[in-house]
């Protein structure tokens, strides 16, 4: 993405202190208007501490944060930000109708034009037809539809979103990606925190990474992952159990690491142009290779990388 693009969210150098801990160290990120970027990082990186502050509710000791160059309790007031946040923010007691006009009514949205908006929220996440359901009875998926219509009422510029597919099936997954993706059509900017890399590979277009409180990197995907690693490929191994210390040691040696369920992974500058060599070695040290992969590094293990190079020390 261009750096002339206009931007809809700025945050430099966040810092806060809680309790004696660092939770924000210095963070900076940046939201361009019409663009999805996902904040990725290991649980206590900082990803909510950073949320909390964009949002207004976490004020800072050092740095600044503007949305559409505004401070955030202003940026809140005249409807230029939308939240939606993990746990469900809906009423289960009442309608969808009735959570969304009660919400909407919070979010500032003019009673003259709540109804209409109300009713082309739902006809745009195909929820028309659930207007009078309880909403107590919904499938979580649909829950979440609703949670996000409820963010988008008051039409923000930049809309918070933490974790929004968390708990939900392929379906559901594939409708919210669906209405995110319209959301980002219609210019709004859009920032998610989440712990799947996967899951921001097929939907955001920039991520940015959080460890120990700091963004560490900010790109587009490919650029992010091609930085990161450069020219090197990914070469994995699965040998059949028991792994004997000889195996583990010829492994370790030619910078091989344990992935689970008996995969050994590599990430090098070649690819290993002498690993028929070193089958050959591992079958004489009593090693059974079932599966061997050689594949261009992805964004979850441009991530995993970033977080062991910056250290994994708790924030928030």
């Amino acid at each position: 993405m261009e750096k002339t693009t206009p931007q809809v969210l700025v945050v430099h150098e966040a810092a806060r202190c809680l309790d004696r801990r660092e939770v924000l160290a210095g963070a900076s990120i940046q939201v361009p208007r019409a663009a999805i970027v996902g904040l990725l990082g290991p649980n206590g990186a900082g990803k909510t501490s950073l949320l909390r502050a964009i949002a207004g509710r976490l004020r800072l000791d050092a740095g600044a944060v503007r949305i559409d160059s505004l401070l955030p309790p202003a940026a809140r007031r005249l409807g230029r930000l939308g939240i939606v946040p993990q746990e469900i923010a809906l009423f289960a007691h009442l309608t969808v109708e009735e959570n969304l006009s009660v919400l909407g009514s919070l979010a500032g949205v003019p009673p003259a034009v709540l109804r209409g908006r109300v009713r082309d929220g739902l006809e745009w996440a195909g929820l028309a037809d659930r207007s009078d359901a309880i909403v107590a009875t919904l499938s979580g998926g649909m829950k979440r539809r609703v949670n996000l219509v409820a963010g988008m009422l008051h039409r923000p510029a930049l809309l918070l979103l933490d974790e929004p597919t968390v708990g939900v099936d392929a379906d559901a997954r594939a409708r919210l990606h669906e209405l995110l993706r319209a959301l980002r059509h219609q210019g709004i900017g859009l920032l998610i925190a989440t712990h799947d890399a996967d899951e921001a590979a097929v939907l955001c277009d920039e991520v940015a990474v959080m460890v120990n409180g700091r963004v560490v990197a900010q790109a587009p995907i490919a650029h992010l992952v091609r930085d990161v690693f450069g020219d090197r490929r990914e070469v994995s191994l699965v040998i059949e159990p028991p792994v004997s210390p000889a195996c583990d040691a010829l492994l370790r040696h030619e910078r091989f690491q344990p992935a689970g369920n008996g995969r050994w992974v590599s990430r090098g500058s070649a690819v290993h142009a002498d690993l028929d060599v070193l089958l050959r070695q591992l079958a004489a040290a009593g090693g059974r290779v079932a599966e061997t992969r050689i594949a261009e590094p992805h964004l979850r293990a441009a991530v995993a990388l970033l977080v062991e190079q910056h250290g994994s020390r708790q924030a928030a």
